[in-house]
């Protein structure tokens, strides 16, 4: 029997839209010693999985924007993630996610979209 190599995927925050909160943001990167990745704005119509480096996805190549802005965990794992959170914890940061078998092929423009969604359900929750 042939067993199936899985690659690791690297440790890696990207981000999209968050503008001046970049700079903290990469310093902490470099402290816990993982990547980070400014994706650019008009990516937002790749897939998740394309920009985090995830085997099997190819390039749309088309110039999409999204409005909104996150922080997307790659690589990273539940362990750890507590640890980088901590240290992130005085950047306002609204929308985060981690790359899932599911989520990593939504568009950045998508995940975007279903993180306000489930904010917003939450929020009514909460009331």
């Amino acid at each position: 029997m042939r067993s199936k190599v899985i690659p690791k995927i690297p440790e890696q925050l990207l981000s999209y839209n968050l503008g001046d909160r970049e700079t903290p943001l990469q310093k902490a990167a470099e402290e816990l010693d993982i990547k980070y990745t400014v994706i650019p704005l008009d990516k937002a119509g790749e897939s998740v999985g394309l920009l985090a480096g995830y085997p099997g996805f190819t390039e749309k190549g088309t110039r999409e924007y999204a409005e909104g802005e996150c922080l997307i965990f790659s690589g990273i794992t539940s362990a750890r993630l507590g640890e980088v959170l901590k240290k992130l914890k005085h950047i306002d940061l609204p929308l985060k996610a981690v790359v899932t078998e599911y989520n990593q092929r939504y568009s950045v423009a998508e995940l975007i979209t279903e993180l306000e969604a489930e904010r917003a359900a939450i929020g009514k929750g909460r009331k």
